[in-house]
């Protein structure tokens, strides 16, 4: 039986992983896909939106200078796991979490089944992708993430969404000499709160002003205050706020980047409380749920910022090992 079952090998689950080991608590860490999945999403060969410092899990492995490109902060989750020998098992699946007397039993799509005094999720926000929900919508026609440019050189692309991924996608598409539009639900880039009347920052600086320039040279067409209501073979119908006018954009393919939910599944499996924002009720102090040695960490919590994710992971452990584990070593 395991001290430790660690499932997510992405920033926070691996953070878990250091701090286990460091702990002196018999662990694995179980990811259904390649270590740092999510990472992996993001646009070949760019700059992610966070700093160095907060996704390391090393201080100065990663450049100070720039924001670290998808590829380091791969290398970088890599070359920790190899010099950490730290107990993973890549492409193994965790369908189901069962309570039982001495813990849980882990049961997995390979067939397995693991025995775990507490166990920790830490699968990340990004679970269920939103969708459309609309008329034509499928998936030969729509992709929820965005990964490269380069596969659409030439093609007419409709980019659906309000925040810096769909605006970069827009970018990125302008820069291969695609024909990209972006459908905008609000009728600016720069709202306001309606409370204070003060800016609500959407779109980072370094993102606004050559998106801007993109659109003030032609390359990208922003089509504001608009939603999509249908999808068609070789268009998208767009309703516009304040109108009956329903405009028909030419479109080779859409992406729908506009957020998703954390997919609670297994919590719920193993009788988890999920509050009213679909994200797990749990301890404020050690991120227990209210399933006895069940815990989660990262972005499927409510700290959707990754550096305080990563400086929270360290005491939830610290928690696991005063509590469940047979004989606690302290941190060092």
């Amino acid at each position: 039986m395991y001290d430790l079952m660690i499932i997510g090998s992405g920033p926070s689950g691996l953070a878990a992983a250091l701090s286990a080991k460091r702990q002196g608590l018999d662990f694995l860490l179980l990811e259904r896909d390649q270590i740092a999945s999510t990472v992996r999403q993001y646009p070949l060969g760019k700059q992610l939106f966070s700093t160095s410092n907060e996704v390391e899990l090393e201080p100065g492995a990663l450049p100070t200078q720039t924001k670290p490109t998808r590829e380091e902060v791969l290398q970088h989750y890599q070359a920790l796991v190899d010099k950490e020998a730290i107990n993973i098992r890549t492409a193994e699946e965790v369908r189901a979490l069962e309570p039982c007397a001495a813990g849980f039993l882990v049961h997995t799509a390979n067939g397995h089944t693991y025995r775990s005094r507490a166990v920790l999720v830490a699968v990340g926000g990004f679970g269920r992708p939103r969708r459309l929900k609309v008329t034509g919508e499928n998936a030969a026609r729509v992709s929820y993430h965005f990964a490269a440019a380069e596969p659409y050189a030439g093609q007419h692309i409709l980019v659906v969404g309000g925040g810096n991924s769909a605006a970069q996608a827009a970018l990125y598409l302008a820069e291969v000499e695609a024909k990209p539009t972006w459908s905008l639900r609000r009728a600016t880039l720069d709202p306001t709160d309606p409370a204070t009347g003060k800016p609500q920052m959407k779109i980072k600086p370094w993102v606004k002003e050559p998106l801007q320039l993109a659109v003030a040279q032609g390359l990208i067409t922003i089509i504001k205050s608009s939603t999509v209501v249908e999808i068609r073979p070789h268009s998208a119908c767009l309703a516009i706020q304040g109108s009956t006018e329903i405009v028909e954009v030419k479109c080779d393919h859409i992406f729908a980047l506009i957020g998703a939910d954390p997919d609670t599944t297994l919590l719920e499996t193993a009788g988890a409380e999920i509050a009213a924002d679909g994200r797990p009720v749990y301890h404020p102090e050690t991120y227990e749920t209210t399933v006895p040695g069940l815990y989660v960490a990262g972005h499927i919590t409510r700290e959707l910022h990754m550096k305080n994710a990563l400086e929270v992971t360290p005491r939830i452990i610290e928690a696991i090992a005063a509590r469940w584990s047979p004989t606690t070593v302290p941190s060092r």
